[in-house]
């Protein structure tokens, strides 16, 4: 598989760094993931905290089928919250300060932060077969935000990589991925990355605490989980190594 021609996730300026952890689990996922495919284009969504690997796994996974004949197209999710990353992180900010942890809690993950909505509908149109389907582009200024008309009619698996990609809002996603980690993984790899400022704040911290509690509480729906070393394990497995109840 060449690394240099990779399919890659659609947020306008992501950039992937493929390190040979990500080939590991990318092969451990990719035959059982095969062998879920439906006879008909389908849906599978890569999610798990930002520290995993999900966009770097997610091209792995598009390669892998392609060299099977199977045209795969990686969809990002983080180009559809409703405002651009700046302006989302003072909106958090301003609903802890009004609310505190409960608010926060309510807000993250939730369609007053994420637009769902269109997300369902690119899903939805994609499997009934359309040949072209509009998916938006965010970056990260007010300007950088745009649609685009994508050709999607020879593609048979749209991968979506996403945080948010197990979520109880979500319709569509046929096989749930999911890539464990730790709230301190995450923040080591968002310092890794800088592409936000405090990024080791405590208010990201707590951030990261709360999603990392939602991934826990949306595991039981995934149909493949890999652990933080890259293991392939169940999701009894997965409880006893949260310290959760299944």
């Amino acid at each position: 598989m060449n690394l240099n021609t990779l399919p890659h996730g659609d947020m306008p300026g992501d950039k992937i760094q493929i390190e040979q952890s990500h080939i590991d689990k990318a092969e451990t996922i990719y035959p059982v993931l095969r062998s879920l495919l439906p006879d008909r284009k389908a849906v599978v969504c890569v999610c798990g905290g930002s520290g995993v690997g999900k966009s770097e796994i997610a091209s792995l996974l598009a390669g892998l089928l392609r060299e099977d004949g199977i045209k795969a197209y990686v969809m990002s999710g983080d180009n559809y919250p409703h405002r651009i990353p700046a302006e989302n992180d003072a909106e958090r900010e301003r609903v802890f300060a009004a609310g505190g942890r409960e608010a926060l809690d309510a807000y993250l993950g939730s369609p007053k932060e994420i637009d769902f909505g269109l997300v369902n509908t690119i899903l939805a149109d994609f499997k009934a077969g359309k040949d072209c389907v509009r998916m938006k582009r965010m970056g990260r200024t007010p300007d950088a935000l745009w649609f685009d008309e994508v050709d999607v009619s020879d593609t048979q698996v749209l991968i979506l990589e996403w945080t948010h990609g197990n979520s109880d809002y979500l319709r569509g996603v046929d096989i749930p991925i999911l890539l464990n980690s730790t709230p301190e993984e995450t923040l080591a790899h968002r310092r890794a990355r800088a592409r936000d400022k405090g990024v080791d704040s405590p208010f990201t911290s707590l951030v990261l605490e709360l999603e990392q509690a939602k991934l826990v509480r949306q595991a039981h729906k995934a149909k493949i989980i890999v652990s933080k070393a890259g293991e392939l394990i169940s999701y009894a497995d997965f409880c006893v190594l949260m310290g959760v109840q299944a």
